[in-house]
């Protein structure tokens, strides 16, 4: 299994901040997940962030510090004692320069507001606009881009990210800062970081289900705009719970629904006529999810409870879809999806999770245009996969029954999720 290269340092022990871990990951022997999957680093880091730009010497810091197209990368602290560099990238709002390979394996670590990162696998998909995996970085999310990952950060113009680093930055397009300059950046940080945002959680924008368009010659930028219908769904729990609860009651979803080898899963609509489908995931077998896998789909992920961690990997093979063992992938980009994250892949790439017990999903799964795969060197052992139904031998995925029905709507009740309504059979 390809392993991400290691820092030479952590800031676990100034702050408690798990960047080693996530750096040195291998998600096959990883034990101890919820060190990881947390946001209870973010007031620490922001703390320390703030009294590093009160103590700031522009004199000393100016030199090291840029700006450039998207953003400015602002130096609140210098390398020592084997603790990486402390920059802050303050963005503009405007779009970066065009997506380019990172040289150095290292972690972006939002503070506040939102940042949207943009992956490639190859040069012909930078000059054609066709990014494959989409995702809105929220604070709090740990995000690690492996070297050679192409990639593309768009920052809000209110937002702050932390950038932990033995090296200095590389920009072809970098302009230093001026003293001046940099007095005016460190103030714009001290504000970023020091005024309260508005809470819009309880108002989620973006299409209702039933104003999502077809998605059949949808690019990926467009479904993943249609998250937001998502996030409705999520907000809504009168709607989310007779959903969950109705499944039963309608044929073409209660024969969807399947218990797999990965998790259980609930078809909460379906829209074949537009190319897309609404589920909701749950009891995830922790195991099993290990298993690098590709979908025969894109799929827009929203996490309601628990977390995992999560790499996409590229292939290595110069293929986009078939056979493919572990040996043939190398990660692009690691991060911890916590509840309200969401992100959209293509099915051109792979990509595996470690998952915390009581993990639910809402996906939209879009239409199908490949056939899904998983490493063959990593299958799980067929003793792990659902028990029959009907008695015979256990298969990778079968039709839900009746009571594990009624099993999965009582977790989600117990777990907050849902309003348990009363049976509907």
């Amino acid at each position: 299994m390809p392993t991400p290269t290691r820092p030479s340092a952590a800031l676990a022990d100034v702050i408690p901040l798990p960047v080693a871990d996530l750096a040195a990951l291998d998600l096959t022997t990883l034990a101890d997940p919820e060190r990881l999957v947390t946001d209870a680093w973010l007031t620490p880091a922001i703390e320390r962030a703030l009294r590093l730009v009160d103590q700031a010497d522009p004199h000393t810091l100016a030199a090291g510090s840029h700006t450039a197209p998207g953003h400015t990368m602002l130096l609140i602290a210098p390398p020592q004692g084997g603790h990486p560099a402390w920059y802050l990238r303050l963005p503009d709002g405007t779009t970066p320069a065009e997506p380019r390979p990172t040289n150095q394996t290292g972690a972006v670590l939002p503070l506040v507001g939102a940042l949207d990162l943009a992956l490639y696998r190859h040069r012909s998909d930078v000059d054609g606009q066709r990014s494959q995996y989409l995702r809105t970085l929220c604070p709090g999310q740990l995000c690690l881009l492996h070297t050679d990952a192409t990639t593309q950060l768009t920052g809000a113009a209110d937002s702050v990210q932390l950038i932990p680093t033995h090296l200095p930055p590389i920009d072809p397009h970098a302009v230093p800062l001026s003293l001046d300059d940099y007095q005016a950046a460190a103030a714009t940080a001290r504000y970023r970081l020091t005024v309260p945002r508005p809470d819009d959680a309880g108002r989620p924008g973006g299409p209702r289900l039933e104003d999502i368009p077809g998605l059949h010659a949808a690019d990926l930028r467009h479904i993943h705009a249609q998250a937001g219908a998502l996030h409705r769904l999520a907000a809504d729990r009168t709607r989310l719970s007779y959903l969950v609860t109705t499944t039963v009651l309608t044929p073409d979803r209660y024969e969807a629904s399947r218990t797999t080898t990965l998790a259980d899963r609930l078809v909460l609509a379906t829209a074949d006529d537009r190319g897309f489908e609404i589920r909701l995931n749950t009891n995830p077998h922790p195991d099993n999810q290990q298993l690098p896998h590709t979908h025969a789909y894109p799929v827009t992920a929203h996490i309601l409870t628990g977390g995992y961690l999560h790499t996409v990997h590229h292939r290595t093979d110069g293929k986009d879809n078939g056979y493919f063992t572990s040996r043939d992938l190398r990660p692009a980009v690691t991060t911890t999806e916590l509840p309200g994250s969401t992100y959209t892949l293509a099915p051109t790439l792979v990509h595996q999770a470690v998952v915390l017990p009581g993990t639910t999903t809402l996906m939209l799964r879009g239409p199908h245009t490949a056939d899904a795969h998983a490493a063959a060197d990593l299958i799980p052992p067929i003793s792990t996969w659902p028990a029959p139904a009907d008695g015979q031998a256990p298969v990778h995925a079968r039709r839900m029954t009746d009571a594990e029905h009624r099993e999965v709507y009582g977790s989600l009740a117990a777990a907050g999720v849902i309003d348990l309504l009363p049976p509907c059979r």
